[in-house]
């Protein structure tokens, strides 16, 4: 690449037509005009980024190897000044969430630390008072003369009146004390009943995560099980018992394999979390003619080894985000939905509250049915769901035929700054939403998402 034409950024900034549109990855100028009929992605997801650096939408939608060979023959050179030694992601503004505490968070240690000094104190004065209550009761029974001694008169009556006063109050400061620090929150304070939860899963910033997101790594399957006719659920093995994915909610992991000499890789988000040490899992529908799942996953094998990586993707949900969240999932779309649902309703401090519209053809399609109920009944305050069949049994007490306008209106909260929409399921679903939320007066939703927008599509 040192030998590559150095290109000025703002001649790449006059080529934003569709009938000549360059773009900028990794500094790297690329002439994608002749590319825009065969994008996967449709035409619209370049034409949004035409002549700016496009680094960050590319890596987040998750490209094979196979797009990245095919990028390079459209290569025009690099952006002028920029060399290979160049940190190629240091001008890019990846949206992060902040880790710092808040300003009444900061002092918790020092507060913890003068709550136990005092308890100490309380502690020792009971003690010393106990003993020396003890002794005064012991020396006047008469079966132990040796420390006899006389009643010592008023001011003795007065020194063990107040010792045994101090007692009191201090037994009556430690449980006061006690039943204070129950109503005193910390971050790290709120006691398992308020939500049922096994962990809250560990941010990918405290603990050190499996994946590598530049790196494929081997993992062995341990379990596969076939849930409807063509989805099945995939569990793999970590390095160890306590090995955590690394996984940011709302993040999404690839998997890479060979087919006929071509490197084939689709990206997939686990139903599994940090809070899950030693496995990660997976619910994929495999289509009889897709590249991946039908030529490849489908026929894995317990104890055959499959290449991921990860994390990627632009969503990485915080608490505190958005006040109201309106999902709509389609079939296996409600992956990514579900691993926001779990970490919002098994995280006690998070008041998020979100409305789920699940979309299927028939019953035996819904996946993850049985926790997703158990997440609407144990956390109503949190999450609700709603299930929508296009061809339902005689049985079906739920809406049929498709997720429409009216139902997302009256199941979703009203657009504004505190409330987000979130939509996965098929192109034509998804599509269809769009129009509808924007007629509701969301905004219109871009052709690749970014965390800060109001409509985010998977």
């Amino acid at each position: 690449m040192g030998e590559a034409k150095q290109v000025p950024l703002s001649e790449v900034q006059k080529h934003q037509s569709k009938e000549d549109l360059w773009i900028i990855i990794h500094h790297n100028v690329y002439n994608v005009t002749k590319y825009l009929e065969d994008h996967p992605g449709g035409a619209d997801s370049l034409l949004e980024v035409a002549g700016q650096n496009a680094t960050v939408a590319f890596e987040d939608v998750g490209h094979s190897e196979d797009a990245r060979e095919t990028m390079a023959q459209f290569l025009v050179g690099r952006v002028e000044g920029m060399s290979e030694d160049d940190d190629e992601d240091q001008q890019l503004s990846m949206p992060k969430p902040s880790l710092n505490l808040k300003p009444e968070d900061t002092d918790f240690h020092t507060k913890t630390t003068i709550i136990t000094f005092g308890r100490t104190i309380l502690k020792l004065a009971l003690a010393g008072s106990a003993v020396f209550l003890g002794y005064e009761a012991y020396a006047r029974t008469p079966r132990i003369g040796w420390l006899h001694h006389d009643n010592g008169g008023f001011w003795k009556g007065v020194v063990l009146s107040s010792i045994a006063t101090l007692s009191v109050a201090s037994g009556a400061g430690l449980y006061f004390e006690k039943k204070m620090s129950k109503s005193f929150k910390t971050p790290y304070s709120y006691p398992a009943h308020i939500k049922q939860s096994i962990h809250i899963a560990k941010p990918i910033t405290k603990a050190k995560g499996y994946l590598k997101p530049n790196e494929y790594q081997k993992l062995p399957l341990v379990q596969k099980d076939k849930l409807s006719s063509d989805t099945f659920k995939f569990v793999f093995k970590l390095p160890t018992e306590s090995t955590i994915l690394g996984l940011p909610i709302g993040q999404h992991i690839s998997i890479r394999t060979e087919i006929n000499g071509k490197p084939i890789s689709r990206s997939y988000t686990p139903v599994s979390n940090n809070s899950d040490p030693g496995e990660l899992r997976l619910i994929i529908k495999c289509y009889p003619n897709g590249e991946l799942t039908g030529k490849y996953l489908q026929h894995l094998n317990v104890g055959d080894e499959v290449e991921i990586r990860g994390p990627k993707g632009a969503m990485r949900y915080r608490k505190g985000m958005v006040r109201e969240i309106g999902m709509v999932a389609g079939g296996t779309g409600i992956t990514p939905m579900y691993q926001l649902i779990r970490a919002i309703c098994e995280d006690p401090t998070d008041k998020t509250h979100v409305s789920l519209l699940y979309g299927n053809k028939s019953e035996p399609d819904i996946l993850l049915r049985d926790q997703l109920d158990e997440f609407a009944r144990k956390y109503p305050e949190n999450f609700e769901v709603h299930y929508v069949l296009s061809d339902p049994s005689e049985r079906w007490l739920h809406s049929k035929g498709y997720i429409t306008k009216s139902m997302v209106k009256e199941r979703f909260p009203e657009p504004g700054e505190n409330t987000k929409a979130l939509l996965c399921g098929p192109p034509g679903m998804v599509e269809a939403l769009k129009k509808s939320l924007v007629e509701l007066g969301w905004d219109k939703p871009r052709a690749v998402s970014k965390l800060p927008d109001q409509v985010f599509c998977f």
